[in-house]
């Protein structure tokens, strides 16, 4: 199973590879203000459409894979999520670029956009999936816990961001069965909400 398949969704939400029929969307989204705090800087720039162009050709290359969060009941982009820097010998990845719209963080579709980064995980057969996180931002950093990752340490002044400030990242982790034990535990938690 390739990382950008399709049929990854749940009653609310499903991801699908970024195209460029997401362009118009997100350079009119708060995207292009998130990128600014929280993006490594790249070599082509630091506009919106460089990092767009950049993400498509990521999955071009094979380094990675962005998928575009829609939410189902209106068909609308809310957020972005990736696999990085895909390893399939190793069978590890890491899940990064995320955004989601502000007035959503912190709700449900955050847990749905966990379990399904984490279930292609599991279809792709990973042993490993990694979290590089800036350490301010201890909003993500305790949605990456509350799934189940182990925080493995800290990577210190790692990464120059868009904004040109220099970010020690928090490395967290799921492992093993704990991939699949996460995933599960998610989809008991989203199952729950859809029966109230």
């Amino acid at each position: 199973m390739e990382l950008g398949a399709p049929g990854l969704h749940t009653a609310t939400l499903r991801l699908e590879p970024l195209d460029e029929s997401h362009r118009a969307v997100l350079s009119r989204s708060n995207a292009v203000e998130h990128m600014w705090s929280s993006m490594p800087v790249i070599s082509t720039g630091t506009n919106i459409d460089a990092y767009f162009d950049h993400s498509l050709k990521m999955a071009t290359l094979g380094t990675g894979q962005v998928m575009a969060a829609i939410r189902q009941e209106d068909d609308r982009l809310i957020g972005l999520s990736a696999f990085l820097n895909p390893n399939r010998m190793n069978r590890r990845t890491r899940i990064g670029y995320n955004w989601v719209e502000p007035a959503l963080r912190g709700s449900a579709v955050v847990e749905h956009i966990h379990y399904l980064m984490l279930k292609r995980a599991y279809q792709w057969r990973a042993r490993r999936v990694a979290w590089w996180l800036s350490l301010k931002n201890e909003r993500a950093i305790a949605a990456v816990e509350k799934v189940g990752a182990k925080r493995e340490g800290v990577l210190r002044q790692h990464t120059r961001f868009a904004d040109g400030s220099w970010a020690d990242l928090v490395v967290l982790s799921l492992v093993g069965d704990e991939i699949r034990d996460s995933m599960a535990m998610l989809g008991e938690q989203i199952e729950k909400r859809q029966q109230i």
